[in-house]
């Protein structure tokens, strides 16, 4: 709850208040659909039996916290001079890297468990389908059709999901990948990292406070699984590194309302 609140107010400063709750519901009741209708259809995950408070399979925190993980990612994008139109692949990929730290650490404490195994026990194709809904719902925000969000959330998540399975990931990236994966991580970071040098851009504190309060809980969370814990102390600081790069604090660039940088 603490997290909640530190991130509305900081939200909030960038947001007109009708603007920011309209959002946020719009993308809290697709992320309980989204995550309903993909426990229900697949089966291939379900959360542990010491959540309290669910609606159906899925418990109450889950569409509560993760329209802030999407919101505040377009909030970066933002601040980073994305423009409106390729918001949605920005997301993409930056939830899609958010999940990953998130579902390897849950799942290593137990909150959740996946029925195919892959990289530390999460299959490739469960990190990517929170990035796929993230871009479905941002899409729909960059209308500026909120309640449009409700729709395709759920339905580019499933659109993707299935199509990613059928064409790749029920024939490659299935069992245990190994430390090879994680290699392939470095590999892609290092990439992003040398990528990113040209486009750093100073972030608004109203802006990464949220994400800096919420992974500093992972990573408590993380201090706390059973050791050895390196392997996963390591991905973390892969993903880490190009974001930290991408970003600096400071006097943010102007964002009209259209989401275009100004000087």
């Amino acid at each position: 709850m603490v997290v909640l609140l530190v991130a509305w107010w900081a939200m909030a400063r960038l947001r007109p208040a009708r603007t920011l709750v309209i959002e946020y519901l719009a993308v809290a009741v697709a992320a309980w659909i989204g995550e309903e209708t993909c426990i229900r259809f697949y089966r291939f995950y379900e959360y542990s039996m010491g959540w309290s408070l669910r609606l159906d399979e899925v418990p109450l925190l889950v569409p509560l916290i993760w329209p802030l993980v999407i919101l505040s990612a377009r909030e970066v994008g933002r601040a980073l001079g994305v423009p409106a139109r390729w918001m949605p692949l920005w997301v993409l990929a930056q939830v899609t890297v958010d999940a990953s730290l998130v579902e390897i650490i849950a799942v290593q404490a137990g909150y959740w468990v996946w029925y195919d195994r892959g990289y530390y026990d999460v299959p490739p194709v469960g990190i990517l389908g929170w990035g796929l809904f993230a871009a479905g719902a941002v899409w729909a925000l960059e209308q500026r059709r909120p309640l449009l969000a409700v729709l395709t959330g759920p339905v580019v998540a499933h659109v993707g999901l299935l199509a990613s399975w059928w064409l790749l990931f029920r024939w490659v990236g299935r069992g245990d990948l190994g430390p090879n994966a994680w290699i392939g991580v470095c590999v892609s970071a290092g990439i992003a990292l040398l990528v990113a040098i040209p486009f750093r851009a100073r972030v608004p504190l109203a802006v990464m406070l949220p994400r800096m309060i919420a992974a500093s809980l992972f990573v408590a969370v993380l201090t706390q699984l059973p050791a050895p814990w390196t392997p996963y102390v390591a991905h973390t600081i892969a993903i880490a590194a190009p974001y930290l790069v991408l970003t600096r604090f400071g006097s943010p660039r102007q964002v009209d309302v259209g989401g275009q940088a100004r000087a």
